[in-house]
């Protein structure tokens, strides 16, 4: 008896484990149409004291009370999309902001190493992309889907003089 009641359990185990790894979908095919997706670098300052990139997603045929476009990921960051609108169609963009490496003080007395703050964490995307992919995150009927976009095209880099107000 306490066997069959320890091969029940581990079925519902295993069960349970089989059911929360399916709640991640990576999509082989998007409910709307996207054109080229482009990267743009870009830069702020004299020295280049910041620097980060733009991912521009031209949508077309995108139900909006259907689906929705959440975020994207890019070399372990993530970005919200913001909406804009460009001639006939929609264009998405994820703005990335690289963080500045911050001056670590080491020392013999811990004291003095007091306002060393850690790195940031990367961000791991649910899906494993290489470093010319993004993996775009979107909700079709309250249900997150992720979608590789692969194929990215690099645009010129940009130099701004102070941070336009658009990344702040």
């Amino acid at each position: 008896m306490k066997y069959i009641a320890k091969l029940l359990a581990l079925g519902v185990m295993i069960f349970g484990f089989y059911a929360c790894g399916s709640s991640q979908k990576l999509m082989e095919k998007l409910p709307f149409t996207h054109g080229e997706v482009r990267i743009e670098p870009w830069s702020v300052g004299e020295s280049n004291t910041q620097k980060g990139v733009n991912i521009y997603l031209p949508v077309t045929n995108l139900n909006n009370s259907e689906v929705e476009l959440d975020s994207v990921y890019y070399k372990g960051m993530v970005a919200s999309l913001e909406p804009t609108k460009k001639d006939d169609y929609n264009v998405y963009i994820a703005r990335f902001m690289e963080s500045k490496p911050s001056n670590i003080i080491l020392h013999a007395d811990s004291k003095k190493e007091f306002g060393n703050t850690p790195p940031k964490a990367q961000v791991v995307p649910p899906f494993e992309i290489n470093d010319n992919e993004a993996l775009l995150r979107y909700t079709r009927n309250g249900k997150a889907r992720y979608f590789k976009l692969s194929n990215i095209i690099p645009a010129s880099a940009i130099h701004y003089r102070e941070l336009p107000p658009s990344l702040k």
